[in-house]
């Protein structure tokens, strides 16, 4: 006797094994995205004048610490207020270092780094029992502790109108142009933005966004949470640190006026305006906010509307506050959400709906 059993065939699109369910990209569509992104990055500055590849360099810049913001933000949710201080310890450390000892390019990003998670950590436990708006305001106290430390050391030991740093080497390389500071922070950047979504995808991101989601329910399955805290502060921290110090070689020269809380408040508009918890939002965020201003810049030279400095930097602040509040009144997601809508609609044109079986297709 025997038994036909009907089996429903399963879609395409959905995974059947464990290295399609962990795979960043499924499918021939998401490759093919990737790989134009990727060709259109490696072109650009061919294409582009020196100008829009330094603007390009400082949005590569923002995208490393913004990735790292939105995991403490948006992922482990822990309000920080204090990126722009991180980024300072970061500029700070490879300029000390490199000024007294004349420490090679790489030690002192090196140096940045573990500067910024030791001082991230410090950070964690004073916020080990506080919730998500005390470790704003502590991280806010760090801000300005912080910046008024750098303007002793900066007055004191150092010149007062700045730090002036050599043009950086990787072996026989030396960063000296734009273009070749664009390849270097292009790889750099894919490094931190691979390496982000990996790290969310791992036990490690896990427990920091079940911490973030409900840390006592997490600490009832086992999550060790205050191990959870620390350790997303120190990591965030020092890629944040790390970027800083990025930052201040890219310029050639900083001051601890540049590191003020207007800095701050523009990294978190980034992750809000491009997407909170989301690696994708954090890029968006970052280049979108670090080429506005420009954009408005010019507009007004094509109206030919001279506005004075100090006017045009209160509208770019203003501006940021405006996307902020729009945003997480009209569309809480962010930029991140308008790219999936826009990507469904894309692919699914010009019908309407599109079976689950071309999901992968």
């Amino acid at each position: 006797m025997s038994i036909n059993m009907n089996t429903q065939r399963i879609p395409s699109s959905l995974p059947t094994s464990r290295g399609r369910t962990i795979a960043l990209r499924r499918g021939r569509a998401q490759w093919l995205t990737v790989l134009l992104g990727a060709l259109a990055l490696l072109l650009l500055p061919g294409v582009a004048s020196v100008f829009w590849v330094h603007l390009a360099n400082v949005s590569l810049i923002a995208v490393i610490a913004a990735v790292a913001l939105n995991i403490l933000t948006g992922n482990a949710r822990l309000v920080s207020l204090g990126q722009a201080a991180f980024l300072g310890i970061g500029a700070f450390t490879a300029g000390i270092l490199q000024r007294a000892y004349d420490v090679p390019f790489p030690v002192a990003l090196a140096a940045a780094a573990v500067a910024g998670g030791i001082a991230g950590f410090f950070i964690a436990l004073l916020s080990l029992r506080l919730r998500v708006l005390y470790v704003a305001v502590t991280t806010l106290v760090l801000h300005f502790t912080v910046t008024t430390i750098f303007s002793f050391v900066q007055a004191v030991f150092l010149d007062s109108s700045g730090i002036i740093l050599p043009l950086p080497s990787l072996g026989i390389l030396i960063l000296k142009t734009p273009t070749q500071w664009y390849y270097f922070l292009v790889v750099v950047a894919a490094i931190v933005v691979l390496g982000a979504l990996n790290l969310l995808r791992s036990f490690i991101g896990r427990r920091w966004t079940a911490v973030g989601e409900h840390d006592l329910a997490a600490e009832a399955l086992g999550v060790p949470v205050a191990k959870a805290k620390l350790s997303v502060f120190a990591v965030t921290s020092a890629v944040v640190a790390f970027a800083g110090a990025l930052s201040a070689y890219y310029v050639g020269t900083f001051s601890f006026e540049t590191y003020n809380l207007g800095l701050a408040i523009a990294y978190l508009a980034m992750i809000i305006v491009g997407g909170v918890g989301s690696v994708l939002g954090s890029v968006l965020g970052a280049v979108f906010i670090t080429l506005l201003p420009h954009v408005l810049d010019q507009m007004f030279l094509l109206l030919d509307l001279k506005i004075r400095a100090n006017v045009l930097a209160g509208i770019h602040q203003i501006t940021f506050g405006a996307m902020i509040v729009g945003f997480l009144l009209f569309e809480p997601r962010g930029l991140a959400e308008l790219w999936r809508r826009f990507s469904a609609a894309a692919a699914d044109w010009p019908f309407r709906y599109r079976s689950v079986d071309r999901g992968n297709r």
